[in-house]
């Protein structure tokens, strides 16, 4: 079998790591073109990440952290957010799971370690699916032609808020951010948690590395300028006695999702398929569902796929749900707003009622409305504070009420929050006759 991944960020070595790992036999391409500069940020992943990477190198916590100065996550910490301005925390359930603080250039170098692949450093300027695979086409004229390709190419143009409309891109309006300012502050005391902080534009991060922090101020360029928010970044930084550093890097993002990500022999995967902003760091998680995806379809059809297949529908569908899921959750983070009462937040806080007005989301609003009863009805605030997997088994599964998540998260992770942000005592929202707040 013949296998492409085209793309050298994270996305393209996870999915070159993966399958370098379940097919040691097939030959195998990576292709990214060099002159490409990649964004060397700090970033937060959930535990399917750890999973994942222990799964096909072994490297565990001990030896990210020392090649990589990462550092376990145990959760996200809320401040500011919410009807009561109280401080809250998302603890992943259960808490014997982690995830990771790291440096994404730095475990991008890490996982290429754990890939057996023959690199092309070129430009690809054109996929062509056929019915025996696909063929590949280079800016310099070449071509390669494989069974499968796994396109990591980053965002596509028609995500873009102007860029003209394309049917196969649903644009998340529902999410009330887009831009980002990132700076690397020294290291923390405290490195279990992401924090995120309610500000007057939008919410600042933080993500605490072993020798470094990153250190981030999340909001909408259509209601803030980049000197509004600066302002109030030094003054966030200010308010916590660090000193204002310069900016390490400005990137504005899309909220989207392909309709079809799989079309029986290429695979979008990564940021090339879907984002949502990085409030609870899911989009690593989605890359790793998007190639196991693609392993189990390879493994089971070998070179010869169909283009044409219930299954291919099947796959796109459950795609779309678990994307648009993460997205619904993450909106109703805002839906109480915060302490700020400002344009930011008074958009921030309807944006559940934005996604109401699309018809796609109704069933899945609708099935949300089961995990936000479960959640009313769970301590959330005994849940984030439980830390012992012993004592979480007796006194935290038992409340358990459903075992299959909505998107990534459980009713354990919609109690903290509800609970955080008061949702569930100020009733801000409600969908109608589906979902009731």
């Amino acid at each position: 079998m013949k296998i492409a991944v085209l793309g050298g960020g994270t996305a393209g070595f996870i999915a070159a790591a993966h399958l370098t790992h379940y097919f040691p036999d097939a030959a195998l391409w990576h292709i990214f073109d060099s002159r490409i500069p990649t964004i060397g940020v700090g970033e937060g992943t959930t535990p399917r990440f750890p999973l994942w990477l222990q799964e096909v190198s072994g490297v565990g916590p001990d030896e990210i952290g020392e090649r990589c100065g990462a550092t376990v996550k145990m959760g996200s910490a809320y401040q500011g957010w919410g009807a009561d301005n109280t401080d809250f925390v998302n603890r992943f359930q259960p808490p014997r799971l982690y995830g990771y603080h790291f440096d994404a250039g730095r475990v991008t170098d890490l996982i290429s370690d754990h890939v057996r692949a023959t690199h092309i450093d070129g430009k690809v300027v054109s996929l062509v699916t056929q019915e025996k695979g696909v063929l590949i086409g280079f800016e310099d004229g070449s071509q390669l032609h494989c069974d499968y390709v796994l396109d990591a190419r980053g965002f596509p143009k028609g995500a873009w808020a102007d860029a003209p409309m394309d049917p196969d891109i649903i644009r998340m309006d529902w999410i009330p951010t887009g831009r980002a300012m990132v700076r690397r502050l020294p290291p923390s005391a405290d490195t279990s948690m992401s924090r995120s902080i309610a500000r007057r534009h939008g919410w600042a991060f933080q993500i605490p590395l072993r020798d470094w922090t990153s250190c981030g101020y999340v909001f909408n360029p259509t209601l803030s300028t980049d000197e509004e928010v600066l302002e109030d970044f030094d003054a966030f930084l200010e308010s916590e006695d660090t000193e204002p550093t310069e900016i390490r890097v400005r990137v504005s993002f899309p909220n989207f999702m392909r309709k079809t990500w799989f079309d029986g022999r290429i695979f979008t995967i990564g940021n090339a398929a879907s984002f949502v902003e990085p409030l609870e760091a899911t989009a690593i998680g989605a890359t790793i569902m998007q190639v196991r995806t693609a392993q189990r379809w390879m493994t089971d059809h070998g070179s010869k796929s169909p283009l044409s297949d219930p299954a291919i529908d099947h796959a796109n569908q459950t795609m779309r749900s678990y994307i648009l899921r993460n997205s619904l959750f993450i909106a109703w983070h805002y839906a109480c707003g915060s302490q700020w009462d400002t344009p930011f937040w008074t958009l921030a806080a309807n944006s559940l009622e934005r996604a109401e007005k699309h018809a796609y989301l109704a069933r899945h609003m609708n099935a949300m409305k089961d995990f936000l009863d479960a959640g009313r009805d769970l301590p959330g605030a005994r849940i984030g504070a439980c830390t012992d997997p012993r004592r979480w088994e007796s006194d935290v599964l038992p409340m358990l009420t459903k075992y299959i998540p909505f998107g990534n998260f459980s009713e354990l992770n919609f109690a903290q929050v509800g609970h955080g942000i008061g949702y569930y005592g100020a009733n801000k929202w409600s969908a109608g006759d589906n979902v009731h707040g």
